[in-house]
């Protein structure tokens, strides 16, 4: 997910009698132009300074909260950007930047709120629609997150980040064509963003070109290859491929590069487990349920193992995995657990 703060830039003063008519617009400039340098410390001066000359001035409140937010300092940023609506409640760019600091903050329905409130002042507001999007995404409305991405695409067609989320709620909802689809046009308009290529392989992947999967793997590694993304999708092609031993060297690397990646301990705990090997498979599927606490698949296969060896706790496995929606496990209790 990509949110990005908007300054709101002033007329600028070239000459000391543009200054003395309106100091507090000229120092919000000021502001403006070191933030633009990343002082943002600097620029909540300036901003300062400008409130002390005009505190009726909304464009320094709301450039102020800008700073602040990107300072981390998003409980400052919000009062700055609820002075700044008092003063100015018809600038939707006020309510799209309350909207990302409420969103960092994670209170989604104030940040929602927010965006809904900034695209109907502005129907034509590209990354409000996006950011609202990812929202929903975030909440599993991948229908409502559709319309907001395709919207967005139609106040900008060539708008890459737009096409990449769309294709991402497509593929939440397995419909692998048409996300493929969504990373062509993503890849089209800019063919430097990694996760793109990523997500196309695994949509490759599910479509069985596994030939153009491991293409798009390689043009990620290429991008960035400290990517543990890359290396699990890779491993989960080459089981694909039932190539077991470059998996497992693919979820290793996976794991090595992100320590607390759940999803690769299982994906590697699965090889071990399909080649026989119970303990490596049983400390995997473990680690993976350490990580991650809801993940049924992980409890089930963990069962299965213990249930191999002889172990205690193999039914209680199969109990939490059937609780979390894993179907097999239900079968797993009626037949080995009484």
């Amino acid at each position: 997910m990509i949110r990005a703060l908007l300054l709101v830039t002033l007329v600028t003063f070239g000459n000391p009698r543009g200054f003395c008519q309106n100091p507090s617009s000229a120092f919000v400039h000021a502001g403006i132009r070191k933030a633009d340098r990343g002082d943002h410390r600097g620029a909540i001066r300036c901003y300062n300074i400008a409130l002390e000359y005009d505190s009726s001035n909304s464009r320094a409140y709301l450039n102020r909260g800008v700073a602040e937010a990107a300072l981390g300092q998003f409980q400052k940023a919000i009062r700055d950007y609820d002075r700044a609506s008092l003063l100015a409640p018809a600038d939707a760019t006020i309510y799209y930047n309350r909207g990302v600091a409420y969103a960092d903050l994670g209170q989604s329905l104030l940040a929602i709120q927010d965006y809904d409130r900034a695209i109907s002042l502005r129907s034509n507001f590209p990354k409000a629609l996006l950011n609202r999007g990812n929202l929903k995404d975030d909440g599993k409305d991948f229908e409502g997150a559709i319309q907001d991405y395709t919207l967005a695409i139609k106040f900008k067609r060539r708008y890459a980040i737009a096409y990449f989320d769309r294709g991402r709620a497509k593929a939440e909802m397995h419909n692998w064509q048409a996300a493929k689809k969504d990373f062509d046009s993503a890849i089209q308009f800019d063919k430097r963003i990694e996760q793109v290529y990523i997500s196309r392989g695994a949509a490759k992947t599910h479509l069985n070109d596994l030939n153009g999967a491991a293409l798009d793997y390689n043009a990620a590694f290429r991008l960035n290859p400290k990517d543990p993304l890359i290396f699990y999708n890779w491993g989960n092609l080459e089981s694909k491929l039932s190539n077991s031993k470059e998996s497992i060297r693919c979820y290793t690397i996976a794991i090595e590069l992100r320590p607390n990646y759940a999803e690769a301990f299982y994906g590697r705990g699965y090889e071990y487990y399909d080649r026989q090997r119970f303990d490596s498979a049983l400390a995997d599927f473990s680690k993976a349920i350490d990580l991650k606490q809801d993940y049924g698949q992980a409890y089930w296969y963990r069962g299965e193992v213990k249930r191999v060896l002889n172990m205690l706790g193999a039914c209680a496995d199969f109990q939490k995995s059937a609780a979390l929606g894993i179907p097999e496990a239900s079968n797993a209790i009626r037949k080995y657990c009484r």
